[in-house]
């Protein structure tokens, strides 16, 4: 704590002393008697004539002597107190007030002194009443302290104090006790760090470099904080996490010099009390910290009746006096009328490829990392990342490539890239890692072909519709939706993570279950978590027997018809405009609403393997390590026996099995045991004696 600081509160202490002085005065020539064993418990006849021919709101302790004048004590903005002043707009009887209730947090004699005040050796805290006595020469000045201590004023408002017994069975104001905000006693004392009440959800930011790659709304931005209003506006930032709303918002505070204060809604419902308990704390940081403000989440504090904020909570935003962003997925239109303060939107989208380019770019030459064109062209068109998360990606693949003390390599790169595009699912997804490659895929040429095009389609992406202008003719998103169809067991889920693989890309397994709810509403909740954390990372989305999911169209006999319809109508709207690939597995083709059909980008029929591909498919799923016998003949397997791949797959795990318990290498009696066993599993018979 700097010298200066303990000087200046040294002095004001001094000025408190004179002040308990004089009413202590007051007080023994008013008759006060602490050392009286009996008073409050007895009510003398020569107590209550004192009281009859006492003037009423006269104050506690009448009397001749000359009240202290309170403008002896002046604050500026050079010590602790004043600096607070200028902040919060307190005026010089607030500061008066505060010093007041400081004066027993700093030393412990003023708790003996207000209690003998008081009358009360319990009271060692000031009440109103004590406060007005002090601080009040007369009727007019003892009520202007009352004034500056109701809810609406500053000192409540911003919680730079405490008032106790609001909740107790207390019969006045006047009894009610102060005390000095804990965080507001850090301050005071040089303390900058943020209440520690609410953890994580605010972080103050100090003013840095201002940054070059950022997301391109970041120039509307700029122009809208430099055009001249009567009041710093309020900024709505609308765009999705990860948009570079944040970015753009610290390279704007980074220009005027001025620090950023974050506050993250969901963290802030989190905390005891939720929003309603802890916003004013939380706004109160960035008072203190004299900064921008910004508001991560704004959704989750308005109301669903109107989608508008809480009247105290919007009033705070309207009365802060810096420049104040908000942000959130969807609109916000304010329904208040003769609002001055100017309401500026700013949309961010997702960064575009030419600006994941420069991202990649930049953030490898940061490194020492120079790759070639081709391999950044495949990063950026890849990964929709924002700086930030490019950045990361770099530095985590810097790490893995030194854990090999080796060189970075594109495959770290790309490692590093999917740990920062991971979703937060839940339980609403499982994540797959792909171990399948092209050469693990059998299935017929032309089959292959087209799941060949689907990754062409998400690597060219960023050609067809920014370099080629497609995007401007073409409503649809520039994702790739992909059904599927085929009997179980016929490659679907293996061909999805082939493509993940060749792609590089996280792959999900959308769990149908944790989706789909009977709750109105909860299932287009749920896949909207799915889809907008999907927009992020680019992933491929697995919706596996999607047929539950995505199933016709009924006519509407009941209101669950009508409901069904509705989450059907959301999911198209959803697979319209995602950007990634999301593909979708049934076994019953027939079953799925034909508009969702019109919608596919490719539709990749997986056939029942032929005597060809079966036979193929046996010496795929027996590596060249297993033990076989000579008896093995997989030319008749496959002719005899009409099995999918999954089938094929469960048999030849489990020959081995029994070959291993047996102590012996896999033979054909053990494959027919396993064959035998993946009929019964089917409900189909196998003759005896095979």
């Amino acid at each position: 704590m700097q010298p200066n600081r303990l000087n200046a509160l040294q002095n004001s202490l001094s000025w408190i002393d004179d002040l308990i002085r004089a009413a202590v005065s007051r007080a023994h020539n008013a008759g006060l008697d602490p050392t009286d064993a009996l008073r409050g418990l007895v009510i003398t006849d020569e107590e209550v004539s004192l009281h009859l021919i006492t003037s009423s709101m006269e104050g506690l302790w009448q009397g001749e002597e000359i009240f202290p004048q309170l403008d002896g004590l002046t604050f500026t903005d050079d010590d602790p107190l004043g600096h607070m002043a200028g902040i919060f707009g307190l005026n010089q009887l607030d500061c008066h007030i505060l010093l007041v209730c400081l004066a027993p947090e700093l030393d412990r004699r003023y708790e003996r002194l207000y209690a003998y005040l008081q009358d009360d050796v319990s009271q060692r805290r000031p009440t109103v009443n004590l406060l007005v006595n002090l601080l009040g020469g007369d009727v007019n000045e003892r009520f202007a302290v009352w004034d500056r201590l109701k809810p609406h004023m500053p000192l409540r408002t911003h919680r730079l104090i405490e008032v106790s017994g609001e909740s107790q069975n207390h019969p006045t104001f006047l009894a009610h006790q102060l005390k000095l905000d804990n965080r507001v006693l850090g301050f005071l004392m040089g303390d900058d760090h943020v209440d520690a009440r609410l953890k994580t959800s605010v972080v103050v930011r100090p003013a840095g470099k201002a940054q070059e790659n950022i997301a391109p709304a970041s120039n509307t931005l700029r122009a809208a904080l430099q055009h001249n209003t009567k009041e710093p506006p309020i900024v709505h930032m609308q765009g999705m996490p990860g948009a570079g709303r944040e970015a753009a918002a610290l390279s704007a505070c980074a220009e005027i010099g001025v620090p950023l204060t974050t506050i993250r809604m969901s963290e802030l419902k989190e905390l005891e009390g939720g929003i309603e308990a802890n916003w004013p704390l939380a706004i109160r940081e960035s008072y203190l910290a004299r900064s921008v403000l910004l508001v991560h989440e704004w959704e989750l504090c308005l109301k669903t009746e109107d989608m508008q904020a809480p009247a105290d909570l919007w009033q705070s935003v309207l009365n802060y006096p810096g420049v104040v962003f908000l942000c959130s997925r969807e609109t916000f239109e304010p329904l208040d009328e003769g609002r001055t303060r100017r309401l500026i939107r700013v949309k961010f989208e997702l960064p575009t490829y030419d600006f994941r380019y420069a991202a990649w770019r930049d953030a490898l030459a940061n490194h020492g990392v120079f790759l070639g064109n081709e391999d950044i062209v495949e990063l950026a068109s890849k990964f929709k990342l924002t700086d930030v998360q490019i950045k990361r990606a770099v530095n985590t693949a810097s790490d893995l490539a030194a854990s090999r003390g080796e060189q970075l390599t594109t495959v770290d790169l790309v490692a590093g890239a999917q740990a920062h595009s991971s979703l937060k699912l839940g339980r609403l997804a499982k994540r797959i890692v792909p171990r399948y490659t092209w050469t693990d895929l059998i299935l017929p040429p032309d089959r292959v072909q087209v799941l060949r095009e689907i990754c062409s389609r998400i690597r060219f992406a960023h050609v067809i519709n920014e370099s080629w202008g497609f995007s401007h003719r073409v409503s649809a998103a520039p994702g790739v939706t992909a059904l599927f169809a085929g009997d179980s067991g016929t490659g679907k889920t293996l061909a999805a993570e082939v493509i993940a693989q060749d792609l590089g890309l996280l792959l999900y397994k959308i769990d149908l279950s944790a989706v789909v709810s009977k709750y109105i509403g909860e299932t287009e909740k749920n896949l909207s978590v799915i889809f907008d954390e999907a927009h992020q990372s680019n992933a491929v989305l697995f919706f596996d027997e999607a047929d539950a999911l995505f199933g016709k169209r009924s006519e509407v006999k009941d209101a669950h018809d009508r409901y069904a319809n509705l989450e059907v109508a959301y999911l198209l709207q959803q697979l319209e405009v995602y950007e990634g690939v999301a593909i979708l597995a049934t076994n019953l083709r027939q079953n799925l609403d034909e508009a969702f059909t019109r919608r596919l980008s490719f539709l990749v029929d997986f056939p029942f393997p032929e005597r060809e591909y079966r036979e193929k498919l046996w010496g795929s799923h027996f590596p060249p390590e297993a033990p076989m016998g000579r008896d093995v003949d997989l030319h008749e397997l496959s002719d005899r026996f009409a099995l999918a791949g999954g089938n094929i797959r469960n048999a030849a795990i489990a020959s081995a099995y029994l070959a291993a318990a047996d102590g012996q290498e896999i033979t054909m009696a053990h494959i027919r045991h396993a064959i035998r066993r993946e009929h019964q599993k089917m409900g189909r018979l196998i003759e005896d004696d095979y």
